[in-house]
């Protein structure tokens, strides 16, 4: 590998993991509030990506994209609301296996209205390629990266610094005490789920501009953020941006060498590997608290 093969392993496999990781922060998110794995996330995610292609005909970029975020976290909450909360005194697996349906609703519903075409939205910010040594970043790859650099940090110091993050992390650690001091358990589980879906839906959106979408890309994510999670434990958002990175440096490299026939199937293996050898990822798994 010479050095602008390494450069344009590292610009691809970044910018895919920025991806990749925000998609693993919605898991991580809602596994460390309610223990459940929303394998709808991928899809969720692609609910605000497609409600910003639609506004973008309709009203300015600028406005279109947050429009699109809080699509995907209205979605998400609903979600909770009709899907998971009616469950919430079942088993997890069944909690699990209604996102499984949920995702499959969506996509079907993505289909009627979108049909099987491929949908994109202008950049961000005009302009070529950015060129270093050789290898090549597209612009919109940068916005990638920042706003997942910066959904790290908010979401950090929401948990962390608010007191609204602190209601939600109580939760997470004795729903019975939450509730008995006040806090409306339900009300931040479905919070839990709207974080993820806004955190999710903000990385969709941006890297529409790099590639188009259509209504069955949300499976990959969904898979592809599953792995990233689990590099993070399900437990750190940190973590897990590192995991998709991880997983993204994988692909790109397995691209430049193998051909992108194998990329998929980089990831996958990469999947299995941390469920047989590594089921706490990068960190030791925390026990976590079911709502």
């Amino acid at each position: 590998m010479n050095s602008q093969d390494l450069l344009q392993v590292i610009f691809t496999g970044v910018t895919n993991g920025s991806i990749y990781g925000a998609i693993g922060i919605g898991f991580v998110v809602i596994h460390r509030i309610t223990g459940v794995i929303n394998f709808a996330m991928g899809d969720l995610a692609l609910v605000g990506a497609f409600a910003a292609v639609v506004l973008a005909k309709l009203v300015p970029l600028w406005l279109a994209v947050p429009l699109g975020i809080l699509v995907a976290a209205a979605a998400s909450m609903v979600v909770y609301t009709l899907a998971v909360r009616p469950l919430r005194k079942k088993a997890l697996l069944v909690q699990v296996i209604a996102t499984l349906g949920v995702a499959i609703g969506v996509r079907s519903l993505l289909q009627i209205i979108f049909g099987s075409g491929a949908y994109q939205l202008a950049p961000f910010t005009a302009g070529p390629a950015i060129n270093v040594g050789g290898a090549t970043i597209a612009r919109q790859a940068l916005w990638v990266v920042a706003l997942t650099v910066v959904i790290v940090i908010l979401l950090t110091v929401f948990f962390e610094k608010s007191m609204l993050g602190r209601a939600v992390t109580a939760c997470a650690v004795n729903p019975f005490a939450a509730g008995v001091v006040g806090i409306n358990v339900a009300l931040m589980a479905a919070l839990s789920f709207g974080l993820a879906g806004a955190a999710a839906g903000t990385v969709a959106i941006a890297q529409t501009p790099l590639s188009v979408i259509t209504v069955l890309g949300g499976l990959a994510l969904s898979l592809k953020g599953f792995v990233a999670a689990i590099l993070g434990g399900l437990d750190r958002i940190g973590l897990t941006v590192v995991g998709g990175v991880i997983l993204g440096l994988i692909e790109a490299a397995t691209t430049i060498f193998a051909g992108s026939l194998y990329t998929t199937l980089a990831g996958l293996t990469l999947l299995l590997a941390l469920l047989i050898f590594r089921p706490a990822g990068l960190t030791r798994l925390r026990v976590s608290t079911r709502v």
